[in-house]
């Protein structure tokens, strides 16, 4: 399944060069074409997740935290082919996840199911960013000398004492794994495929020199825990029918 759009658009982003790791270390456009979703409210007030609490991160220096240490040395050996996935998978959210869902997600053709995915998001994005601020985690690029940094012609040399450090737990792993879920449900003959797509997403991260292993382990705890506390809300399975539905005339229209 081609995606041009997200492919131009990040070639574009490549050859401007200057702050792209910054970039890259910030959250995917969800959507392509991209749009603001500044409008976008959550199913539930983040209060209500007040209670989920993740573990630290493994201390430097742990046995956890030299595992996290070698499987991003390991990533920086890839192939070329797996690195431009990797990139994209950091500019772009559900695009990457259209064809293992078996067809397109976007607004033009089904407009209920962004609709639902977006504020799924937004729900995620907020226990996520708490913790990042409460962990204060580096990036491996920050504290490691690395060959290749998505984003960037040439990788940074470490910052030791950088001012952002927002690697724990990932954003984009979370972003990718609570999409998976709910693509997972309105396409069940599907899970297996989807699931192992968000796996790939979330590696992407550790490829890119932008996160650990267990930044992205962490960000599937929060996802999982979202989605969790959303199958309460009678407003979200409303809305879950609803994608459900849409889908299902698509397909009879095919």
């Amino acid at each position: 399944m081609k995606r041009s759009t997200p492919g131009r658009a990040l070639l574009i982003a490549l050859a401007i060069g200057g702050a792209a790791s910054a970039a890259r270390a910030a959250s995917p456009e969800w959507e392509a074409p991209a749009i603001s979703h500044k409008d976008v409210k959550p199913y539930f007030d983040d209060v209500a997740i007040k209670g989920l609490v993740l573990p630290p991160p493994p201390a430097e220096g742990s046995l956890a935290d030299a595992d996290d240490v070698a499987a991003v040395m390991r990533g920086q050996q890839v192939d070329a082919a797996r690195r431009a996935v990797a990139e994209e998978d950091g500019a772009w959210l559900y695009d990457r996840f259209a064809e293992a869902f078996g067809r397109p997600i976007r607004r033009d053709s089904a407009p209920t199911l962004v609709a639902l995915l977006n504020r799924v998001e937004r729900q995620v994005s907020g226990p996520v960013f708490a913790a990042k601020k409460d962990h204060g985690r580096t990036r491996p690029y920050q504290r490691l000398q690395l060959s290749h940094v998505c984003g960037e012609v040439k990788a940074p040399a470490p910052d030791p004492d950088a001012k952002k450090r927002t690697s724990y737990p990932s954003g984009h792993s979370a972003y990718g794994w609570a999409a998976a879920l709910i693509l997972a449900r309105l396409a069940p003959e599907r899970a297996p495929a989807i699931l192992q797509r968000a796996m790939d997403y979330g590696e992407s991260r550790v490829i890119c020199g932008m996160h650990f292993p267990s930044d992205v382990a962490a960000a599937r705890v929060v996802a999982t825990a979202v989605v969790a506390r959303l199958d309460r809300s009678p407003e979200f399975l409303a809305d879950l029918e609803q994608a459900r539905q849409e889908l299902a005339r698509a397909e009879q229209g095919r």
